[in-house]
C-alpha cells in the first residue's frame, strides 16, 4: 500500500471509521467503510485533511452493496492527482 492510502486509511480509522478497504485504480482511490449511513459531509473533509487541495479533484460519497460483505457499506471515492 502506497503512502496515500496508509494516509487516508489512518485518517479515517482516527475518525472512528471502521475501514474494511482501501484500492487505487490510477487517479481514483475507493474507500470501504463499515458503516452504511456514515455522515456525507464528515467523511468528505477527512480526504481534504490527507490532500494538498492542488492534488484532491473531488470526493463522491454512495453507500452500496459491496461484494464479500453482508448488508450495505459505506463507499467515499477520491479522484487525486
Amino acid at each position: 500500500m502506497d503512502d496515500q492510502l496508509t494516509a487516508l486509511e489512518t485518517a479515517f480509522e482516527d475518525s472512528g471509521y471502521d475501514v474494511i478497504d482501501v484500492a487505487r485504480n490510477r487517479n481514483q482511490i475507493r474507500i470501504v467503510l463499515g458503516e452504511d449511513r456514515a455522515d456525507a459531509e464528515q467523511l468528505r473533509s477527512i480526504p481534504a485533511e490527507v490532500f494538498d487541495d492542488a492534488d484532491l479533484l473531488g470526493v463522491n460519497v454512495t453507500t452500496e452493496s459491496v461484494e464479500g460483505q453482508d448488508g450495505m457499506n459505506t463507499v467515499v471515492t477520491c479522484r487525486v492527482r
